[in-house]
């Protein structure tokens, strides 16, 4: 059974991703900051970013597939924007996936493995107001995609989704602001984006592109 490791397992989109995942007979490793919460698609894992504890994942024996998906958004204009903030997003969305990603590399070399990571339509565009922070934090992480799948020769790619449909962003402004510029006038989906990781975890000959998922916003 091949292996895959899902950072920000709980999450909208993690839960997507891991059931995916799980649906095509991987075994699953979550990661989340509460390992003692229910995950069914698998082992959840506790990691603490920002503590740098990354000890759990020391009982992974084998990884086909690392998907970087955790992370956090905070919106700030620059002029006023709390260093605490700006640390945070860095420290999950920037110093997160690196270490991560450098503590499971020697299994996914060992398995000739793939690399997921989750940018955003934000790497791209500036945004929608307030978040030059976390837009340069995706901005790495699509530019760190390239330069990895180069380094290593590993199959590295991105996705770029835009505004993921969740509970929380039911008729709010940015739901209104999104829907009204994209061509598919609805949030994305996170089964659509799911989809798409799982695609570029399994196919050949796709190295260090970041593919764009955002119902045509971006063409809107």
């Amino acid at each position: 059974m091949p292996d895959v490791l899902v950072t920000g397992a709980l999450s909208t989109l993690g839960l997507a991703i891991s059931r995916k995942f799980h649906d095509h007979g991987f075994h699953v490793y979550g990661t989340a900051r509460d390992g003692l919460r229910s995950f069914p698609y698998g082992k959840l894992l506790e990691l603490d970013f920002e503590k740098d504890d990354l000890s759990s994942l020391d009982s992974i024996g084998s990884l086909d597939v690392l998907v970087n998906n955790a992370g956090v958004f905070t919106s700030g204009l620059q002029a006023d924007l709390d260093d605490d903030l700006f640390l945070k997003v860095i420290d999950i969305n920037v110093t997160g996936l690196f270490r991560v990603t450098k503590k499971v590399l020697p299994l996914l070399i060992a398995s000739s493995g793939a690399i997921v990571n989750i940018s955003s339509i934000n790497s791209i565009h500036p945004g929608f107001g307030g978040t030059a922070h976390y837009d340069g934090s995706k901005g790495f992480v699509s530019s760190y995609t390239a330069s990895l799948a180069a380094e290593t020769g590993l199959r590295v790619n991105a996705v770029a989704p835009g505004l993921i449909a969740a509970e929380r962003l039911i008729g709010s402004a940015l739901e209104a602001e999104f829907c009204s510029r994209a061509i598919r006038k609805s949030m994305v989906d996170p089964d659509d984006v799911a989809e798409l990781v799982w695609f570029l975890s399994v196919a050949k000959g796709i190295y260090g592109e970041t593919i764009v998922l955002d119902n045509g916003y971006l063409k809107g």
